[in-house]
């Protein structure tokens, strides 16, 4: 496949650093599961409190969880969970409650109930784990541990949910909604009729710095000596949050971003305003780019894709985390324009094409299609931010969007991604 940008003056000793350098890791979304639009509370909203617990252990790798409602008049009827056996153990209930397969069906009684299981919290992918529990410290996205559930509830009903979670002497956790110290929190979700608690969730004998940027609360926090430069990182996101924020406007308010050591997958994952950064890795890549950029603008909205157009969402995570750092001032024009040519050779070598699922030489070839965009707007007194506006505007990022909005800008269709998209 083609691109518009020719790269010149390469040597071949710029293609081995390349092939032993340049990596764009894959990422992965906590995904929201599908609902129904919430209805705007009114006076006569009927509302019922749920209250969601876990305690963990140092002894194994489970954590107790608990799913208190209280309610009048069987406001909920039925609560569906997506629970796979050997992660979740049904323990106790009030009600009725079946566990077959991936799903946990509970039917609380008219005026509430508890519902108890244990959750398994060791979580291992191919190379590393994204979800672990050690003697001393415990990391994990708490929409795992409270998982999605489909409600059947009079209509319009809404919960009042709250978040409390205990450990062993010594332990506190963060969360994306503050710090959990022997007190409760409010889940605040207004995207959902029946609200659970969502991000990552760090918790054991940790450490925690955190502080104010472009009115944004960001905190950094790890187990004690995992190797996290919790500082180093808050000073980074200073000056490129402000950046950041210009282009992405729906950046959260509240951020946590979790780290841990080797025993974690050594890459970078994001979930609902919160992420998660292996110790390992830097703030600025030796390619130019920045994995911790990268996951923040998937908190900003550009998380999903409809089916074919992950290439947009790497892509633009990827390829505006070397526009922040250029915009800030980290890295100079001709660091950036080194870092386009070092994709190009890349994809060159390694047949990379717009796809989807997106990663490595793929999303390399995403960003060098979305530069070349960038030019053609430019040239037509438009700009790029304004094409990631629009995408974020849609119900769902997708080819069409994008296409769209590319040429409702330019005021014609556009001839980059003309010739990119052809024959993906």
């Amino acid at each position: 496949m083609q691109f518009g940008r020719t790269v010149r003056h390469l040597s071949t000793i710029l293609l081995l650093f390349v092939a032993g350098c340049n990596t764009v890791p894959p990422r992965s979304v906590e995904q929201p599961e599908p609902a129904a639009p919430p209805q705007q509370p009114t006076a006569e909203t009927e509302y019922y409190d749920v209250h969601f617990s876990a305690v963990f252990s140092d002894q194994r790798p489970i954590a107790r969880a608990t799913v208190q409602l209280t309610q009048s008049s069987r406001i909920v009827r039925r609560l569906n969970f997506r629970a796979p056996s050997g992660t979740f153990t049904l323990v106790k209930n009030d009600g009725d409650a079946v566990h077959e397969g991936d799903r946990l069906v509970w039917k609380p009684p008219a005026t509430g109930g508890t519902l108890v299981y244990d959750y398994q919290i060791d979580q291992r992918r191919s190379d590393g784990y994204d979800a672990k529990a050690t003697s001393t410290w415990a990391l994990l996205r708490l929409g795992d541990l409270f998982p999605a559930a489909t409600a059947r509830t009079r209509r319009g009903a809404q919960s009042r949910s709250t978040l409390d979670l205990s450990g062993p002497d010594g332990w506190s956790f963060e969360t994306r909604y503050g710090p959990v110290r022997g007190k409760v929190l409010s889940v605040d979700d207004s995207e959902r009729n029946f609200k659970r608690p969502t991000g990552w969730l760090v918790g054991g004998k940790i450490g925690t710095r955190r502080d104010f940027v472009n009115g944004r609360h960001i905190a950094v926090s790890a187990p004690v000596g995992s190797g996290i430069r919790r500082l180093d990182t808050l000073s980074f996101l200073s000056w490129t949050v402000p950046e950041l924020a210009r282009a992405f406007p729906s950046l959260p308010r509240h951020i946590l971003i979790a780290g841990a050591p080797d025993e974690m997958w050594r890459g970078g994952l994001s979930a609902p305003s919160s992420l998660y950064m292996h110790a390992g890795r830097p703030l600025i890549s030796e390619n130019g780019t920045s994995t911790l950029l990268h996951e923040l603008i998937h908190l900003a909205g550009m998380h999903s894709a409809h089916d074919g157009a992950d290439w947009i969402v790497e892509g633009v995570a990827e390829y505006y985390s070397l526009l922040v750092l250029k915009r800030s001032g980290g890295i100079t024009q001709d660091r950036f324009d080194n870092a386009l040519a070092r994709l190009q050779l890349w994809v060159d070598s390694g047949n990379g094409k717009l796809a989807d699922p997106s990663k490595g030489v793929d999303t390399a070839a995403a960003v060098l299609v979305l530069h070349d965009l960038a030019a053609e707007l430019q040239a037509q007194g438009a700009h790029i931010d304004q094409l990631t506006a629009r995408l974020l505007e849609a119900p769902r990022i997708s080819n069409e969007a994008m296409l769209q909005a590319a040429q409702t800008l330019l005021g014609r269709p556009s001839k980059v991604l003309a010739t990119a998209l052809d024959g993906t």
